[in-house]
Formats: C-alpha cells, sequence, structure tokens
C-alpha cells in the first residue's frame, strides 16, 4: 500500500510525447497511462458517515493528454461506515466512485468547475479521489428502507389500527410519545 503523496503523478513525459497537432490526428485513447494505487485511509469524515482510518482506498483508472492539459478517469472502491439515522446501528458498505477529472496548466474562473490545476508537469490525483469520497459519503444513513427505528413496540413510526378501532369504536390511547419529543407537547403558541 502506497502513501497519499504517491498519488501525486508526473505527467511530463505523457505531455512531451505529445503535441498539439499531434494530438488532433491520433484516435481518442493512443497516449494513456494506466495508473493504479491502493492507499491507505486517514480522516475521511463527515458527522453521519466515515471511511474508517486504516481502510484500503483503490485508485484504477487512465491518465490521458487532452487539448487543454490532462484527463484522468479511474474507478475508486472503498468501504464506509456510519450509524443508521433510525436504529443507531453500525452500518458498513462498499463504495464505488467513477471519476472524470482534467488537470489544466492555468485553471482560470471562465475554466470548468470540475477542472483541478496542474504544478507543473504534476498532477494530484489524491487530491481529487479524496475530495470525492467525501461528496459520496451518505448524509443520512440507513440500514434497511423497513427500518423500524431503536424499539419499534414502544416508539412506532406509524399509527396502525387494531381490531377494536376498526369497527368503528373509537380509541382514546394515544400511542407512548418518544422522550426525546416529549418536550415538543410542551410548545404553546399565544395566539394574540
Amino acid at each position: 500500500m502506497t502513501d497519499w503523496s504517491d498519488l501525486r503523478v508526473d505527467v511530463g513525459r505523457l505531455r512531451q510525447r505529445d503535441n498539439l497537432a499531434d494530438l488532433k490526428k491520433r484516435p481518442q485513447g493512443d497516449a494513456t497511462r494506466p495508473f493504479a494505487a491502493e492507499v491507505t485511509a486517514k480522516g475521511l469524515e463527515i458527522t453521519t458517515a466515515r471511511i474508517p482510518d486504516g481502510a484500503t482506498v483503490a485508485v484504477d483508472g487512465v491518465i490521458d493528454t487532452a487539448m487543454a492539459g490532462i484527463e484522468v478517469r479511474a474507478r475508486v472502491t472503498s468501504m464506509w461506515e456510519g450509524e443508521c439515522r433510525r436504529c443507531l446501528d453500525v452500518i458498513s458498505e462498499p463504495l464505488e466512485i467513477d471519476l472524470a477529472v482534467s488537470f489544466l496548466a492555468n485553471v482560470s474562473e471562465d475554466d470548468d468547475a470540475d477542472a483541478y490545476p496542474m504544478d507543473g508537469d504534476i498532477i494530484d490525483v489524491g487530491e481529487v479521489v479524496r475530495e470525492e469520497l467525501m461528496l459520496a459519503l451518505p448524509l443520512t444513513p440507513l440500514c434497511a428502507d423497513g427500518c423500524a427505528g431503536a424499539d419499534p413496540e414502544r416508539f412506532p413510526t406509524s399509527i396502525e389500527t387494531d381490531s377494536s378501532t376498526a369497527d368503528g369504536d373509537e380509541s382514546d390511547d394515544d400511542p407512548p410519545i418518544d422522550p426525546r419529543w416529549a418536550a415538543l407537547s410542551e410548545l404553546r403558541f399565544d395566539e394574540d
């Protein structure tokens, strides 16, 4: 496994081989360079999910020259974990991202928002991978679509009717109130 700094790639030889006239003549993908690395995740988390420190992040793709700079197309895979928003059980699932980004020697405000700057002949694929991993983490993880919560017997997610109320008899029994929301029942709005 390598370090994140190893995702800084020197593309000088790839850029020297192609000049503008050659780029127009060659078939697409003719000067691609395969690129693969595995790095150790560290500090990749948002408030609700994270890629555990020490987890493997695999990057597999190609680097290609383009008219304006360098293009990188890659697949990034890893595992994420977080707590279910309803039952708070820990979830761990695979994460896959397909990247397609451009690196330009001179990035201006008019350029594509997805373009990254080059540092001479060096491109930092690691920066892109870290950003994309953070953006791909779920904001509200859910262990399953039918997750009923921590204690569905005491705190149901929906009101179900039993056979006595289905026959038309009104029941005065309200479902129990989740103590985390009990303070809301005390709120009163004065109408002046």
